[in-house]
């Protein structure tokens, strides 16, 4: 928080606080001043609408960012609008729309920008050019950027003013919040953030399961991190025309989502959203949408955004009322030191129907309540106490204002973990990639290889070096280019730059995908039968390479069960063995391809497991490599130790790379004095074993898969390991990572649908696996 003023109060202090009800706002409005400090210079209030969308995200086809600052602007005479496009879409040219579902609508949504289309591929800047166009002194109107991160599990978060912006697939917020109040307070500096509609984002869905057993909801049950703070400063208690501050609604707890924050720490004020623009009916700026009153010196963003800074904002669902809170001449927002008996004065001024005024304090309780115009009441000062007003009419929330703190105490931020040691005695952890495509690949356009005539900026591939590139901003030590039956990667510009090692291959199109590592020319597949397939993968394998399955279950129609490899596209089931199988792939599903793994460890074979991020073009695949990552327990930090791991099965996936704070599952047994990471080797039957996460950060659920069985399903705190018991029986066993409930995978998205993504909620709370064990 910005406002640091602390004074040392009477015995007994004032607390006023005064709301005026004013008529309907017009441009005369526009220079009406708010109370402040005395002596301070007057603030004014300005009204405006937060949370904005348009076909650059999941608006309706046709619009954009220009219409909504124009619509704030020109039809409601606001005093500014904040965008806040789902940065899930910034870097794809398409709209996210449900209209888009309708052939007649779906041509439309090709390209998000119907009056600029190559602003579509820049999406970000393009947002940021249409708010300063629209920012006009004449008109008293100030547009500016934000986004939306969007997260379906941990919630929505709105962050604005930030010249960056991020996904919670890249900087890690799929996994743990930690990763996300990581760059919010590193590259995100810049900006201020608010959580958004509390409470309305969870993987439940429609199996209407228990919210709370999934360790991400309402983002992580507003865990603190001190360190977000200052950044982290408002929640929406008002979104559209829905109440989110009060109980009982969306899921909220006794006390409500406002009250909740504030008891978990977190110094937010009110904010009043719209959220506007999903439906061609919505009237950005509308009267009949929540807005948020600011109180700031001047109409500019520099001004907007330091009253947002100090707390010194309000929600209003009745867009007439104008609110003052003091607490003895201080403004909202600010903490401040008393003791003894607090004087509560409120004054309401207007006409209409008479309102309910309550102050609210810890735990969501009333404190202190009156009908009409005026409350005369006090409170004792406490420790770390809150109070904020909310106003109703008719019993009905119509506005909150942000909180005091009362002697507020210092809150202490989670404890600091060490990086994960990922040295072994059998050598080290290395982390990679497994399938990324460069601009060779053959549906993409590789600019100064391909025709001119074929340029097109939507499917614009990635050149070589700037993988590499890429991959050495994630952290990874190793990176295989397999482009489509084309090895150009092998010796282009930039292979093996930035400290990463090159893994030569290419991914064979046969009946079905297969990565062919560790190969610098295309082997002969023959007339693509089993037989011809088998010979290539001896090929790669007299060479010091392997045959990788790639994601079995993509583009799956039948569901697959009983061991039936009909179903998947791979259409040499259980004829060709694979050195590895590509379990993890953003576009396939897990749980398929999960299962034909188990089905080869069935029948005696050693198979490892991998993943592979598969990334593509420049747009629609914002994640790029890394995501997820493959680390191999290697003997030497050489390309030959990565491809002998990976034949030998001594490998984990996780859902991120290094930089975003991904680190190896690993199960260990006990060898002399200490444990030691035994996945892709023999254990005995009955031996006891743990299952450890290197990420210290990463709560879950720990599943652990035994001869094709579940043999354990337990939560694995952050920073624990879980030990157990081979089965007595020789076979195998793997173990995997997961967040949110068991009944995700049950969900109508996690069966076989041709989607070209993957949408399943249970493949989108995994945090890490491993390749198999095996009893002997």
């Amino acid at each position: 928080m910005r406002i640091r003023a602390l004074f040392a109060a009477a015995a007994a202090g004032t607390l006023a606080l005064i709301f005026a009800a004013s008529p309907a706002i017009g441009a005369a409005d526009h220079s009406q001043e708010a109370s402040s400090r005395p002596g301070a210079p007057p603030l004014r209030e300005l009204i405006g609408a937060l949370h904005e969308h348009s076909g650059y995200s999941d608006g309706w086809p046709g619009s954009r960012p220009a219409d909504y600052f124009a619509s704030g602007r020109d039809k409601h005479d606001l005093n500014f609008m904040g965008s806040s496009e789902h940065t899930s879409n910034v870097n794809s040219p398409f709209v996210f729309n449900e209209e888009c579902l309708d052939p007649r609508v779906a041509p439309s949504c090709q390209n998000a920008d119907p009056v600029n289309p190559l602003d579509a591929l820049r999406k970000w800047d393009a947002e940021l050019e249409q708010a300063k166009a629209a920012t006009d002194p004449a008109k008293d109107f100030v547009g500016f950027r934000g986004f939306e991160w969007t997260s379906d599990r941990m919630g929505h978060i709105n962050v604005y003013f930030s010249r960056e912006n991020s996904l919670p697939e890249t900087d890690g917020g799929t996994v743990a919040m930690d990763r996300f109040y990581d760059w919010l307070t590193t590259t995100g500096k810049d900006g201020l953030a608010v959580f958004n509609h509390p409470g309305d984002k969870t993987l439940c869905g429609p199996l209407k399961c228990d919210v709370r057993s999934d360790l991400g909801f309402g983002w992580e049950d507003f865990k603190y991190f001190a360190k977000a703070d200052d950044q982290m400063v408002g929640i929406e208690v008002f979104n559209g025309d829905n109440d989110f501050g009060t109980p009982p609604g969306h899921n909220a707890p006794p006390e409500g989502w406002y009250a909740r924050a504030l008891d978990k720490g977190w110094h937010v004020g009110a904010i009043g959203a719209e959220d506007n623009g999903h439906d061609r009916t919505d009237d950005w700026g509308g009267a009949q949408y929540a807005k948020t009153v600011v109180l700031a010196k001047a109409n500019t963003e520099k001004d907007i955004k330091q009253a947002m800074a100090d707390r010194r904002f309000y929600a209003v669902l009745d867009n007439a009322l104008r609110m003052d809170f003091t607490i003895d001449g201080h403004t909202m927002g600010e903490r401040i030191r008393g003791n003894g008996k607090l004087a509560v004065k409120a004054a309401v001024r207007g006409s209409g129907t008479p309102l309910q005024l309550e102050l609210v304090s810890n735990g969501g309780q009333v404190v202190a309540s009156s009908t009409g115009y005026q409350l005369d009441t006090s409170v004792t000062a406490a420790k770390d106490s809150w109070y904020f007003l909310r106003v109703r009419r008719d019993g009905a929330p119509v506005a909150y204002s942000s909180p005091i703190w009362v002697n507020d105490g210092k809150q202490a931020g989670p404890p600091k973990t060490p990086e994960a040691d990922l040295t072994t005695s059998d050598g080290r952890w290395l982390a990679g990639d497994l399938n990324v495509h460069s601009c060779y690949s053959s549906d993409v356009y590789c600019a100064g290889t391909d025709e001119p005539g074929e340029a097109d900026p939507f499917r614009a591939g990635v050149d070589v070096r700037s993988r590499f590139a890429e991959a050495g901003d994630r952290g990874l030590d190793y990176l295989a280019v397999t482009d489509d039956n084309d090895v150009r990667s092998v010796t282009a510009p930039g292979a093996g730059s930035h400290g990463v090692l090159a893994i030569p291959g290419y991914e064979a199109r046969l009946d079905g995908d297969a990565n062919v590592l560790g190969v610098k020319k295309v082997l002969d597949s023959g007339d693509g039968s089993a037989a011809a397939v088998n010979g290539l993968a001896n090929d790669a394998r007299a060479k010091g390479g392997l045959l990788q399955v790639d994601h079995p279950g993509a583009g799956i129609t039948k569901r697959f069960a009983g061991c039936d490899a009909s179903t998947l596209t791979w259409g040499y089931g259980y004829d060709v063995r694979p050195d590895t199988i590509e379990v993890w792939n953003p576009g396939a599903s897990i749980r398929a391809a999960e299962d034909y793994l188990d089905c080869w460890l069935q029948r005696g074979a050693r198979v490892g497991l991998t993943g592979g991020s598969d990334a593509r073009t420049r747009t629609a695949q914002p994640q790029g490599a890394g995501y997820p990552t493959t680390w191999v327990l290697a003997r030497r930090n050489t390309a030959d130790a990565v491809l002998e791991a990976l034949r030998e099965g001594r490998t984990s996936v996780s859902a991120l790379p290094p930089s975003a704070g991904g680190a190896p599952l690993v199960i260990e047994a006990k060898r002399g004095n200490g444990w030691v990471t035994v996945i892709g080797e023999d254990v005995r039957p009955g031996e006891k074993v743990r299952v450890r996460s290197l990420d210290p950060l990463t709560d879950g659920s720990l599943r652990v898969i035994a001869n094709g069985a579940k043999l354990l399903d337990q939560h694995l705190t952050r920073g624990g390991a879980i030990e157990l018991t081979t089965p007595a029986q020789p076979g195998w066993l793997r173990a995997e990572l997961r967040l949110g409930n068991d009944l995700l995978e049950q969900t109508p998205l996690c069966g076989p649908i041709n989607a070209g993504v993957n949408l399943c909620p249970y493949d989108a709370a995994m945090v890490a696996m491993t390749s198999p064990v095996y009893v002997r």
